[in-house]
């Protein structure tokens, strides 16, 4: 049997006004708070959330709420077609904590939705029952992939990076200012969007974010109704080269939940393992309540047997965020809290920073990023990174375009 083309282009739908944009698109569902929900509504009447991120009237079910707006959408004009399959290519620019500004370039495509064991597409995050099955009953109900999984390709001739720069020398067909940053979209379609699918594919790809609707993809696969059951064998994807020069990944930083600890108790008992070290070197910095704050380096020769929540696989174990949470938390923290503690995260620093001076806040931990090839090889590896070791920044925003699975081959 043929295997699949890992991607191909689609007939994607978007909203029939290009300018409407900077209302209606929206963070992925995951990253959605209800205060971030409830200000994204207020946008407009279509904004993507209400879809996406479905709430239902009292006694309604919200998955069929989300396709009863779906239909109307569509009714409406709202949102409309394409006519033929196209690849929809994405610029987003955005500003960083660093004061930095960087672009980043990437194309929807539809991905082959395949067990892992196949070795085409590459995870690193443990996934969860309860985000799987609530995507897996929302592309049910709606029988359309409406946000994208967020992949890597390695890219290693740059081909697609410069066909992605070929197609975003045009003038884009819709420009938009909405959650956070600026994005500029190009439809692509015909023979060039053919190439940008062959050329995304020609190697294994690396999941960066999606893994819930990478699987519950590859299980509605299995689960599809006639009526969408081709659309269905594969998923909505936005793929970026590795050697895109915006692709960013930041630390997720830790905030150890429990009564605030002293930085002199902190630094003895962390003292078998860590060293004080320059900021530029260190594998973590301690941030106290009292604002003061604690640079600390790996030491060599430290008893890391004794640790028992360190992983096993040396691509793992190197990792300083999975470090940080074997030692620094469930070990160290554990120790001087009686039990091992809860964590809350955050990708700004400055939020950590003040975080640490919450009463309910043991300490905060400032980690540097995990680096791309750093998960690289633990997807090569086929291992599984800590929670919350990434956080590839901007998100891929959802609303650009979405995938019906009628009518798709």
């Amino acid at each position: 049997m043929n295997e699949l083309p890992l991607f191909t282009p689609f007939r994607g739908e978007h909203y029939a006004d290009p300018g409407s944009l900077s209302r209606r698109l929206a963070p992925p569902y995951d990253v959605i708070g209800p205060v971030e929900r409830e200000r994204l509504v207020a946008l407009d009447e279509a904004n993507i959330v209400r879809a996406d991120l479905p709430v239902a009237p009292q006694g309604d079910d919200p998955y069929r709420a989300a396709a009863r707006l779906l239909g109307e959408w569509r009714a409406r004009g709202v949102l409309v077609r394409d006519g033929s399959p196209s690849a929809y290519v994405l610029r987003t620019t955005s500003s960083f904590e660093d004061g930095g500004t960087r672009a980043r370039t990437g194309v929807f495509l539809a991905l082959a939705a395949e067990p892992f064991s196949r070795g085409r597409v590459k995870p690193h995050e443990q996934t969860h029952k309860g985000p799987k099955e609530d995507r897996r009953r929302l592309t049910h109900a709606t029988a359309s992939n409406l946000s994208p999984i967020f992949v890597l390709a390695p890219d290693e001739d740059g081909r697609l990076g410069a066909q992605l720069a070929e197609a975003t020398s045009a003038p884009p067909w819709a420009r938009a200012e909405a959650i956070g940053a600026t994005h500029e979209v190009w439809l692509v379609t015909g023979a060039r969007a053919k190439m940008i699918a062959e050329t995304a594919g020609a190697a294994p790809v690396y999941i960066a974010d999606g893994h819930h609707r990478y699987e519950t993809a590859v299980t509605i696969r299995g689960e599809a109704l006639d009526t969408w059951a081709a659309g269905a064998r594969r998923t909505l994807s936005h793929v970026v080269s590795f050697k895109d020069p915006g692709l960013e990944i930041l630390p997720t930083h830790r905030l150890v939940v429990g009564s605030p600890l002293s930085r002199e108790r902190v630094l003895e008992a962390a003292a078998r393992f860590y060293e004080p070290c320059h900021a530029a070197r260190a594998s973590l910095t301690l941030v106290f309540g009292d604002g003061a704050e604690a640079p600390l380096a790996l030491k060599d020769g430290a008893p890391l047997a004794a640790v028992s929540d360190l992983p096993r696989h040396a691509a793992v174990r190197s990792l300083k965020v999975a470090q940080c949470d074997a030692i620094m938390v469930a070990t160290v923290a554990a120790q001087l809290l009686g039990k091992k503690p809860e964590l809350r995260y955050t990708a700004v620093a400055t939020e950590a920073r003040a975080g640490a001076k919450s009463p309910d806040i043991a300490l905060a931990i400032l980690l540097p990023a995990t680096r791309l090839e750093e998960v690289k090889a633990v997807s090569d590896a086929g291992q599984i990174m800590p929670p919350k070791s990434t956080y590839f920044a901007p998100k891929v925003p959802t609303g650009v375009v979405l995938r019906p699975l009628e009518g798709e081959t």
